[in-house]
């Protein structure tokens, strides 16, 4: 598509869709959760490539931007808020300074900047419980319903019925050149991995306290937690494997000490998780059991669940050897957004060659650091800190006054906390999804802060 053509149907579009944004704003968003899931299904614009998540966060600017300048609605910001803004910043600072292809670099700043855009929008948009509740329940029927597109493609291609969305040929098993596993609509297995694990966590937590959170039914959480469980075990994702389970460690850990509930208490309710489990169980044992090359592959995974020397692993450290060299140039500020592949390039138009999505630090700390520096890298931190601090936080607040509240809220901390994992072996702080999560997280803090304030004044 030429260059003159996508002007002319921006020109076009992009009217039509801010004007079915007002409209239609509270739709808009409620929908986000589904297309954030069609991340793999992306629109070709020239040589750039746009997701219908972007798109509709982008057409949701401009009611919040209306909203706000005529005043029927408060500017409501909070510190990740400022975070994700002095994050931008650190890229578009270090892109113009040194990056070796500018304007590349300076375009996806703007697609992070599209992506990024969704936490605020989660934390100005949901500002009623009602609002709060009902993305949060879409948001779980979107797990649920990425969780059985990925399984359900990996066993039709594994009947020899591929139609997309799964990786099951032998060169990935014996070879590993591409990721084995199931990915349904999303980008790649590590993909699907991530998020599923992630909402596991939010689901399965959810259910083991579900006596102190009813406003979210059994019946979704169970479903959720039992497809995610499938489709996690089906990405063949080792680092997601391993997020999940920090990220189980973090709720239980929290549900003591932030929501005071005995490990007593809880035992009364463990017949909740009986049948996500008894699933996951049961998918396992029949992986570990199978002769065919998935299961020797699985396998070889489950039993080098933290071995460095493995190949994938092997693979990935040599990248992260070249960033590093690479980093060492200018480790203050960085090259600049995504300029690993230019640099590999050396000159050449890395965009020719065949395979060149491929060159690229798959761990967001070695790319923040890579991309914007030392600086950059110490905002990651803080912006992620902070998110996790002021879940807790909240969380404790809203322990007595609303206990729904705080088990929904330390179920999201913790499902945020277990994407630092898998994050650094592929990392999706690119994609929606992610923020997403920390955007439902950052409106159920805002909710609980509010709830505090009346108590405080004399």
């Amino acid at each position: 598509m030429s260059p003159t053509v996508v002007l002319v149907l921006a020109v076009v579009a992009l009217p039509l869709l801010a004007t079915g944004a007002v409209v239609w704003r509270r739709a808009l968003l409620l929908s986000l959760p589904f297309l954030a899931i069609l991340n793999g299904l992306a629109l070709p614009v020239g040589a750039s490539s746009l997701r219908l998540d972007q798109l509709a966060a982008c057409a949701l600017v401009v009611p919040l931007a209306a909203s706000l300048l005529t005043g029927a609605r408060t500017p409501r910001t909070d510190p990740v808020v400022w975070w994700l803004a002095a994050i931008l910043v650190a890229n578009v600072a270090s892109s113009v300074l040194h990056s070796p292809t500018l304007g590349y670099s300076l375009r996806q700043c703007g697609n992070l900047a599209s992506v990024w855009v969704m936490y605020l929008l989660l934390v100005q948009f949901l500002d009623t419980r009602a609002d709060l509740d009902a993305f949060l329940r879409r948001s779980l029927w979107a797990a649920a319903l990425a969780g059985v597109l990925g399984v359900g493609a990996y066993l039709l291609a594994v009947a020899g019925l591929p139609v997309g969305g799964a990786e099951v040929s032998r060169s990935a098993v014996e070879h590993l050149t591409n990721a084995y596993g199931a990915f349904g609509t999303m980008v790649e297995p590590n993909i699907l991995g991530s998020f599923s694990g992630a909402w596991l966590v939010v689901a399965a937590s959810l259910l083991a306290v579900s006596h102190r959170a009813p406003d979210v039914p059994t019946r979704l959480l169970r479903l959720v937690s039992a497809a995610t469980a499938a489709a996690l075990v089906f990405s063949f994702t080792r680092a997601a494997w391993l997020g999940a389970l920090v990220g189980g460690g973090v709720f239980a850990l929290g549900a003591r000490r932030t929501l005071g509930v005995r490990v007593r208490a809880a035992r009364r309710h463990a017949a909740r998780v009986a049948i996500p489990v008894a699933a996951l169980a049961v998918v396992v044992a029949a992986l570990w059991a199978l002769p065919s090359g998935a299961g020797a592959l699985f396998r070889f995974k489950l039993l080098n669940l933290v071995n460095l020397e493995s190949p994938t692993a092997t693979l990935r450290l040599v990248t992260y050897g070249l960033a590093l060299q690479q980093t060492a140039d200018h480790a203050i500020v960085g090259w600049g957004t995504f300029t690993f592949a230019p640099l590999v390039a050396q000159g050449s138009d890395f965009q020719q060659f065949e395979n060149w999505k491929n060159l690229w630090i798959g761990n967001w700390l070695l790319l923040a650091l890579h991309d914007t520096g030392v600086v950059g890298a110490a905002l990651w931190i803080g912006m992620l800190w902070t998110a996790l601090r002021r879940g807790v936080r909240a969380a404790r607040v809203a322990r007595d006054t609303d206990p729904a509240l705080a088990a929904r809220t330390l179920a999201l901390t913790a499902a945020v906390a277990s994407l630092l994992v898998p994050f650094l072996a592929t990392t999706g702080f690119s994609l929606g999804w992610p923020w997403l999560l920390m955007g439902l997280l950052g409106a159920h803090v805002r909710l609980a802060e509010d709830s505090r304030r009346p108590a405080d004044v004399p």
